[in-house]
């Protein structure tokens, strides 16, 4: 009995470093891929090409409009996230009602024992 309490604590355990690391890693490629995006955005705006060239286009602006289009998603859900997570903040203190305590806490009322 007491062997199967310690085994479903381990595999508990175990269980949220992996999800620790899973989120760490969307974070860390989510992360690189905006920085990744802004870079090269602000490396190739000023870019030289030819608009007649013999396809007619210029892969460098199609790039650039692709790379634009994720940073102004990403911004985008950002701002909502953020509006979001500050509803419930600004809601938070709304919430909680004071309570009134009628009388006062005493050692005895709060259980603490006081032998050594």
């Amino acid at each position: 009995m007491v062997e199967a309490g310690r085994q479903a604590r381990n595999t508990k355990g175990k269980a949220r470093p992996a999800k620790r690391v899973v989120a760490l890693s969307i974070c860390v490629v989510f992360i690189s891929v905006t920085l990744l995006s802004a870079t090269y955005v602000f490396t190739h705006v000023s870019h030289t090409h030819d608009r007649f060239g013999p396809v007619g286009k210029c892969t460098t602006c199609d790039n650039l409009t692709t790379a634009l289009n994720l940073l102004e998603s990403i911004a985008i859900a950002f701002a909502a996230m953020a509006l979001i997570c500050g509803g419930f903040f600004i809601d938070l203190p709304v919430r909680k009602t004071p309570v009134f305590h009628r009388g006062f806490f005493t050692l005895v009322l709060l259980k603490v024992r006081l032998n050594n």
